[in-house]
């Protein structure tokens, strides 16, 4: 209307207040409170584990849950959270339980109800928490192989677990007749963070979708004061922390490489890799004098590297140098030696070869100045030549490849730490992985 003020806003909608009605538990006489409105169907009495029929207007007792353990829920009954934005009343609580290989595994499931939106669930075990709500259309199978999929809403689910499921507690009420041993064929396919869940029985097969939940948003939900339990092992659904942590960790890895080869890409447009000596010699053993003295040459520039490079044609046999380098003003010697050996053969293991014809070595810092090598030979051989060269301030290599094979360690302690968060995943499945190697039920 014209005359209405725009600018007021009606007040957000409140939730709604919870109905409560108590009755009298036909089996003991214990005040039973209802929740559910029209829609419970039936009530377990906490003090007697006297399941009533809301049906019957005597409240027939259905069944009663005779067990020697009260089990307590952790989310009390009554207790009112909000959850994906809606606020759900816990009415009702039941203990589930498989066997498998003569084990018995349990889980919690908490029955939510809200008027206006119907049922949800919360379900717990050892510490892993899903919300969960029925779907009105199932998903679709796809071509059966060694693991199963279905898909829903366009997303693959890999089949977790089939198994029989029973009831073993119940407390609360519930929008069927729920009695205590009463079974249903689960099956359960994951895509994390989701969990499609297959519960048939004679009469029906129902479907519902389940969500992971962080235990503590559970808690802030509903505002719990109690500890939060720890979570054992992980969850079928449970979202790998090294999958979120992806993106984070390859930034980082690929900004540390590129890095290491602009480093080094400025290292090699620096260096000068200069050839400042170079001479061909003979060795004889009938040679009196073994020690050759090189002509005096020029170390000019910053200080830095002196690569010496040795080659000689040793075919199954050896040349080892003695050599100095001495500055010729100063005196200054750095004394090193190097061997050249190259042997080759046939065995009964077919063709071998080690060593090599040449031979490097690094000075890493020498000063300028004006330079001479001694050099004093041995072989075997009556008579071999060699070579030697000399370079200063040649590009080194060697930081850069190990920087890269820190970087491939970080990778491969990344890759094994989220691949053996899925090897712990699928080991309580019906398809386990055969190895942390195994590709079959990658993530």
């Amino acid at each position: 209307m014209d005359g209405e003020d725009k600018s007021v806003t009606p007040p957000p909608p409140t939730d709604p207040a919870p109905q409560v009605r108590t009755l009298r538990c036909t089996g003991c006489g214990a005040p039973v409170a209802v929740r559910g409105l029209q829609q419970t169907e039936a009530v377990v009495c906490g003090a007697c584990g006297a399941a009533l029929d809301l049906t019957d207007e005597g409240l027939r007792v259905l069944h009663v849950f005779a067990s020697q353990v009260k089990h307590e829920p952790l989310v009390p009954l009554g207790a009112r959270g909000r959850l994906r934005g809606e606020t759900f009343e816990v009415i009702g609580y039941l203990r589930r339980a498989i066997t498998v290989e003569g084990v018995d595994y349990e889980w919690d499931e908490y029955l939510l109800f809200n008027p206006y939106k119907g049922f949800r669930w919360l379900t717990e075990y050892n510490g892993h928490w899903n919300y969960v709500k029925t779907v009105t259309h199932p998903p679709s199978p796809q071509t059966p192989d060694k693991h199963p999929t279905v898909e829903y809403l366009g997303q693959k689910f890999r089949c977790f677990q089939r198994a029989e499921a029973r009831v073993t507690y119940a407390l609360g009420e519930f929008y069927w007749k729920v009695a205590a041993g009463e079974t249903c064929q689960v099956t359960d396919y994951v895509a994390p963070p989701l969990v499609l869940s297959q519960e048939k029985t004679d009469r029906e097969v129902t479907w519902s979708v389940g969500e992971y939940m962080e235990p503590a948003a559970v808690w802030q939900a509903f505002g719990l004061r109690t500890p939060v339990p720890p979570r054992l092992g992980v969850a079928p659904n449970q979202v790998s922390p090294y999958i979120e942590q992806a993106s984070k960790i390859l930034k980082l890895l690929a900004c540390l490489l590129l890095a290491a080869v602009g480093i080094q890409a400025l290292t090699v447009l620096l260096s000068q890799n200069a050839l400042v000596f170079e001479q061909n010699f003979l060795f004889t053993q009938a040679d009196g004098e073994k020690a050759k003295v090189t002509e005096v040459f020029e170390v000019n520039g910053r200080p830095s590297n002196l690569v010496i490079r040795s080659e000689a044609p040793v075919d199954n046999n050896w040349l080892y140098l003695n050599l100095a380098l001495i500055n010729e003003q100063t005196g200054e010697a750095y004394d090193f030696g190097r061997e050249i050996g190259y042997y080759h053969g046939r065995d009964s293991d077919g063709a071998w070869s080690e060593g090599r014809r040449t031979d490097t070595a690094v000075l890493p810092s020498v000063p300028p100045g004006r330079y001479y090598l001694r050099i004093e030979p041995d072989s075997q051989a009556a008579e071999m030549s060699y070579k030697v060269r000399v370079y200063r301030d040649v590009p080194r290599w060697t930081f850069f490849w190990v920087t890269v094979a820190l970087i491939g360690l970080l990778m491969l302690f990344y890759w094994s730490r989220r691949r053996n968060f899925e090897y712990r995943r699928w080991q309580e499945s019906d398809y386990p992985m055969r190895s942390l190697a195994s590709s079959s039920d990658e993530e």
